[in-house]
């Protein structure tokens, strides 16, 4: 498990009237306000504050003053402590770590990494720094050693079409999975997971989702191959999942029609245990042998 946000600070409790005046700055560039956290080591350092409407500068100095008494005044100045994973990364154990980089922005991920004796550091993509449940998962996905990355974003405005990617949809209140293909351009994939606490599950899901793509390929190219085939009575049974009905489906030949049928399995995820789906077809067609052995 990621030490993520795992840093020595004090835990005696500290108001946000003991901070000093806190002087904010909107940003027409960046589309939101700022405050710049003092620091007589590193000189500061400017922090964003998420939000992104220019008439909200009450908001903007209640939720600076609150950053500079509960996380930079107590926690340690954020600036120091990306000079020290920069110049002198001394991690407490060999587990990956995250680290806001004052720098560029963005929260970073320190892993152990062969031939590296002082690990490395990888930006995670995450430009927000109250988003700590992303940032936990995100660094989950990038050290999992999957073969396909994932990154995840705090925004659906932030996916990347080419970068698989999960994010929230707060329409349906479901994570989503876009998984992205140099073929057909990628696809969206309703997650399981519920509510915008579960990413880590939404992160797992798209893990295993993203190891059986690796596996066996693009799901939505393999729909569109399938549902353009032409097929006969003599062809053999086909199973596969349709991205465009999220459901896994088999064909079978049909006598009396030249398209053979195509029925759903009722089994939504793409992740399903392989041996399910091919037992769920097998009862279906009344001839469980043809499908064991294509995998059980």
């Amino acid at each position: 498990m990621c030490a993520v946000f795992r840093r020595d600070r004090p835990s005696s409790p500290l108001d946000i009237h003991e901070a000093p005046s806190a002087a904010i700055t909107w940003l027409p560039d960046e589309s939101d306000w700022s405050v710049d956290a003092p620091c007589e080591e590193c000189g500061g350092y400017r922090m964003l504050l998420q939000v992104p409407q220019a008439e909200n500068a009450e908001l903007a100095s209640t939720r600076a003053a609150a950053f500079l008494a509960r996380i930079h005044a107590r926690g340690g100045c954020l600036g120091c402590e990306a000079r020290g994973w920069r110049e002198n990364p001394n991690p407490r154990s060999g587990d990956a770590q995250v680290w806001w980089d004052t720098e560029t922005g963005q929260w970073m991920v320190w892993a152990q990494v062969d031939g590296f004796a002082d690990g490395v550091s990888l930006p995670l993509g995450i430009r927000t720094f109250w988003a700590p449940q992303e940032v936990r998962a995100a660094a989950r996905a990038l050290t999992s050693g999957s073969r396909l990355p994932l990154r995840i974003a705090t925004s659906p405005g932030e996916v990347d079409s080419g970068t698989s990617t999960i994010f929230y949809d707060t329409a349906s209140g479901r994570w989503r999975l876009h998984a992205s293909c140099l073929d057909c351009g990628g696809f969206d994939m309703p997650l399981t997971s519920f509510g915008r606490g579960a990413v880590e599950a939404a992160c797992d899901e798209a893990l295993a989702c993203l190891e059986l793509i690796a596996r066996e390929g693009c799901p939505c190219c393999r729909t569109r191959k399938e549902r353009a085939a032409e097929r006969g009575e003599q062809d053999e049974p086909r199973i596969w999942f349709d991205t465009l009905v999220r459901d896994w489906l088999v064909w079978q030949p049909l006598e009396g029609t030249d398209d053979g049928v195509t029925l759903p399995l009722g089994i939504g995820r793409f992740d399903a245990r392989r041996p399910l789906v091919y037992r769920a077809a097998a009862a279906l067609l009344f001839d469980s042998q043809l499908f064991l052995d294509e995998g059980l």
